[in-house]
């Protein structure tokens, strides 16, 4: 499609403001809210959301935004932080990586998870001490006091760049262990998919490709990189 001459036009720039950095169009400069402009960390950060805008285009939103959105979302975080943090042990109470196959369902199935979930279990009570209790089928198993306090550290400790991180990959994920193990490098984005989306890719290998769920699997696999590489350009890797 041609670009209109706005578009063509439109070449927004990174500026620094002191120790931070702001993306700027013209007099128009970017804003996380009304009238306060985004101040971005690094300048890769800021580099990488002026690409963004310039690739959307002038006319977009703050949610046609990730980068962006991301940013914004870090820089209110700490006014926030106690509810992202609740909504976050909430997905450990029923964490994904907890919950495996009832002991009649497939041999293959259930070895699939035992080897995609249980080094992420060991890793948790390795890395935080929270010993997570796993239950078979679909019985709620919610997890000891004592294993969700560890986790509400481990997530007092995070930055509020990474917290953000960390919502958009539990979220993907369905899982705060899958999550929090890739914000904080301990796996890939490969691996956190792959156990992320056992199940699913399970059935599929069985019953043949859905397409509305491969959408579904790359839409999430896109959330998981999209977190990761916020994470990583807030910190300037």
């Amino acid at each position: 499609m041609k670009k209109t001459p706005d578009t063509a036009s439109f070449a927004p720039t990174v500026v620094a403001v002191g120790r931070s950095f702001e993306v700027h169009s013209g007099k128009r400069r970017m804003s996380g809210k009304p009238g306060v402009p985004l101040q971005l960390p690094t300048r890769a950060l800021a580099e990488a959301v002026r690409d963004e805008w310039q690739r959307v285009g002038p006319n977009a939103r703050m949610s046609d935004l990730r980068l962006a959105s991301l940013a914004a979302a870090a820089a209110d975080a700490d006014d926030l932080r106690r509810h992202i943090e609740q909504t976050l042990l909430k997905y450990a109470d029923t964490d994904l990586v907890c919950y495996w196959s009832a002991d009649d369902a497939p041999a293959d199935l259930r070895s699939r998870q035992a080897t995609a979930w249980q080094p992420m279990i060991d890793w948790v009570e390795a890395t935080y001490g929270a010993r997570l209790r796993v239950t078979h089928g679909i019985v709620p198993a919610p997890q000891d006091a004592e294993a969700l306090a560890k986790l509400r550290a481990a997530l007092e400790g995070l930055s509020a760049a990474d917290l953000i991180a960390l919502r958009l990959a539990g979220a993907a994920a369905g899982s705060v262990v899958i999550g929090l193990g890739l914000i904080r490098g301990a796996w890939s984005e490969d691996t956190a998919h792959a156990a992320a989306t056992v199940d699913e890719t399970y059935q599929m290998e069985r019953w043949g490709t859905d397409i509305e769920a491969a959408e579904a699997l790359a839409a999430r696999r896109a959330d998981l990189a999209d977190a990761v590489r916020f994470a990583a350009l807030w910190r300037g890797a």
